[in-house]
């Protein structure tokens, strides 16, 4: 078999600093700087095997952002067919809410309780068939213990405005004997006060009488009180309303006497709701579970006597909503395939790289002996230490910053979201190009003096000529700047030049000339530097010489561009101070996830999500769908959705737990809420209704501001100290 030299073309891929000449050589000078990792001039054995590691890890790296660079589209697969089934679903459901609601439908169809008498006649409605009160009177009797009346209202009694009425009541024992009657009048409400009466059980019966044709004139009170009492009823007979009165002692701690109450024992049939007043609670009940949870929702419709099946749509029709819409926007942010999650060693890589550039831009000398890197679930730490060199321009304060754009801009590549916490550490005094000037000219030297030539005969031409093109040079710089910040239509806010027999050095602070800068200028900080250098070179073109030219910028308005690096920003307080950036990902998913609203809620999700997650991987689907379902604070369908995103289960595995969970928590919480009541009112504990209410409602904000701070003690946990050198990674 015939050997032949191997093509480049068919070579390991060789990394960015080597080039094949023309001949298809390497120079050993460049072998020699590629694999002397301590750049000690000599390559040694841990050279070796430390640059080979990190060649693999980077041709790996480079797989991967091609890869990920050649997806397109939003959505792939089925939750693109989730996302827009969830956005049509929304669409109808809340424009149908709305019609309802708002009356836009004809007065027939906003009346009609059509609907909710048609599902209560089914096994949907454990209350029994409800009472079609549409066109028909009927009386509504109800307690108000804070004026100690019996309340009483006749409804529907538009069409009998001109026709003459009565509306009286009596009260009468359990056993049937009357005890006190009174004929309220031509209306269709008034009550009594119950308090004249002693503890015990009664009956309160309510009459409507038509008094039409009845001639009541010349009638004295007697016969008057006799012909109301025999006029016929609007109604199929009067209404019985059992109610008990009893002495309550004190139950709250500013009561201090009992107070005398009363109660309906039983409630008559369930009027049915028209389909307005089904659209009114719709929204009230979403503002409360939005607010409170689900067993806020539940416990208040089911208090106000919201029909059971309706409180289980709308809080089902909730979790459909926001399952099929923030969970396929979830995936797309969160999710990435097998062969794109990125190991310890490749993170460190990453992270070294977006380094070594920003090293080179900036002209510092990074230690990376003393360079630091720790992986946690909540964070990625990264403690740089650095030099100044005399061509470094840039001021310390900005150095964290640059560096933390840089590896931002590498992690957005890579779909990296976790936390980055980055703390760029001077080794010195940053004594940067402009530092040692301010200090003197340090790096200028006369000419020696020596025997030959005495000191008042000593030639300095050479050095005043030097100083003299120095100054020319220096103005011919000072005016491209101004010619610049015309042009970009830029505010000069201060400006230093430097100019010696290796480079140009310029530091500029600037501010744009507009009106809302902060979101309307589309420039960072980074881009005006390199337009700025590109410009000097170009105009400086045959005066520069070899020359380099450095650039440091700084807008004076930290503008959104500026700060475009980081997606969302985290920040601690107290004991636990620091700051922790996530990369900005594009898109739908990223403008919606990375807002602060939603960043807040889904930090707080992902916590969540962690800390139970070996709850899931230990139950699995089944594990995921009772989270989902039991009534706790925490364990809705956004939280079970991110949940099987953190255990990396199948997209289509994870939406049907949690809409089997959330549908059984929506049917369980709705089907229980009126046990519930019912149990508080056989215990006279009516008052601890919306008290419970309230208590929950706190309960589920302090559970999601406990979250975060918890998360953001976690999350900065030990930060101060590691950056301090005193937790190793």
């Amino acid at each position: 078999m015939s050997e032949r030299e191997p093509s480049p073309n068919e070579a390991y891929p060789l990394p960015s600093d080597l080039d094949v000449s023309d001949d298809g050589t390497i120079t050993p000078e460049e072998l020699v700087a590629h694999f002397d990792a301590d750049h000690d001039g000599i390559v040694s054995v841990e050279d070796y095997v430390e640059v080979v590691a990190h060649d693999k890890i980077d041709k790996n790296l480079d797989r991967i952002k091609a890869r990920r660079s050649g997806k397109k589209g939003m959505f792939r697969g089925p939750e693109s067919i989730t996302f827009l089934g969830g956005l049509i679903y929304g669409v109808v459901f809340f424009s149908i809410m709305s019609a309802l609601s708002s009356g836009l439908l004809s007065s027939s169809l906003n009346d009609s309780v059509w609907v909710d008498q048609q599902i209560s006649e089914t096994f949907l409605d454990p209350g029994g068939e409800c009472l079609d009160s549409s066109g028909v009177v009927w009386i509504n009797v109800w307690i108000d213990n804070d004026e100690h009346v019996i309340k009483m209202k006749v409804n529907n009694v538009a069409m009998l405005r001109q026709e003459a009425k009565a509306l009286r009541w009596e009260i009468h024992e359990k056993d049937g004997g009357l005890i006190e009657e009174e004929i309220i009048g031509n209306v269709s409400e008034g009550n009594f006060d119950f308090s004249p009466f002693p503890d015990g059980d009664y009956v309160v019966k309510v009459f409507f009488h038509n008094l039409t044709g009845i001639n009541l004139t010349d009638q004295d009170i007697d016969n008057k009180t006799l012909l109301v009492k025999g006029a016929p009823i609007h109604t199929e007979g009067p209404i019985s309303t059992p109610i008990e009165i009893h002495t309550a002692e004190p139950s709250l701690p500013w009561e201090s006497e009992s107070v005398q109450e009363a109660k309906v024992t039983e409630r008559g049939q369930r009027i049915c709701l028209t389909a307005r007043q089904l659209g009114g609670w719709s929204w009230a009940l979403m503002g409360a579970e939005w607010a409170g949870g689900r067993e806020t929702a539940m416990l208040t419709g089911g208090s106000a006597g919201v029909p059971a099946w309706w409180m289980a749509f709308i809080s089902l029709s909730m979790s459909v909503f926001f399952l099929c819409v923030q969970y396929p926007l979830m995936y797309r942010f969160y999710h990435k395939d097998i062969d794109d999650i990125l190991n310890e060693d490749e993170l460190e890589r990453i992270v070294q790289r977006a380094l070594e550039r920003c090293s080179a831009e900036l002209h510092i000398a990074i230690d990376w002996d003393e360079f630091r890197m720790r992986k946690r679930d909540l964070s990625i730490d990264v403690l740089v230490p650095y030099r100044a060199t005399l061509s470094s321009v840039i001021e310390p304060s900005q150095v964290t910053s640059a560096m933390l754009k840089e590896v931002l801009d590498d992690f957005k590549i890579f779909g990296e979201l976790t936390p980055l916490q980055l703390k760029a550490k001077a080794l010195d005094d940053h004594q940067g190009a402009f530092e040692l000037v301010s200090q003197g000219r340090q790096d200028v030297e006369l000419p020696d003096l020596n025997v030959e030539r005495p000191a008042l005969v000593q030639d300095y031409s050479e050095f005043f000529s030097g100083i003299h093109a120095s100054a020319a040079l220096e103005k011919r710089v000072e005016g491209s700047i101004k010619d610049f910040l015309m042009n970009k239509k830029l505010i000069d806010r201060g400006y230093f030049i430097q100019v010696d027999d290796q480079r140009i050095a310029v530091r500029l602070i600037y501010k744009p000339k507009m009106k809302f800068a902060f979101f309307n200028f589309g420039e960072s900080f980074v881009e005006i530097e390199q337009e700025l250098k590109d410009y000097l070179h170009r105009v400086l073109d045959g005066h520069k010489g070899d020359l380099d030219i450095i650039v440091s910028c700084r807008n004076e308005v930290a503008t959104l561009a500026d700060r475009s690096g980081a997606g969302r920003t985290e920040s601690g307080a107290g004991d636990h101070k620091g700051q922790a950036f996530v990369a900005r990902q594009d898109g739908l998913a990223g403008a919606i996830l990375q807002s602060q609203f939603m960043g807040d809620i889904l930090s707080s999700v992902e916590y969540v999500a962690h800390e139970n997650r070996a709850k899931i991987d230990r139950w699995g689907f089944f594990g995921l769908i009772v989270f989902v379902w039991i009534p706790f604070m925490a364990s809705g369908v956004l939280v079970g959705a991110m949940m099987g995103l953190v255990a990396r289960m199948p997209f289509l595995r994870v939406l049907t737990a949690c809409f089997i969970g959330g549908a059984a928590a929506s049917i369980t919480w709705a089907y229980t809420a009126e046990s519930i009541i019912e149990v508080l009112h056989a215990l006279n504990a009516e008052l601890f209704i919306p008290i419970i209410i309230i208590v929950i409602f706190i309960a589920a904000v302090m559970h999601i501001r406990t979250n975060k701070k918890r998360r953001q003690k976690e999350l900065f946990k030990g930060s101060l100290e590691f950056f301090k050198g005193n937790i190793d990674e």
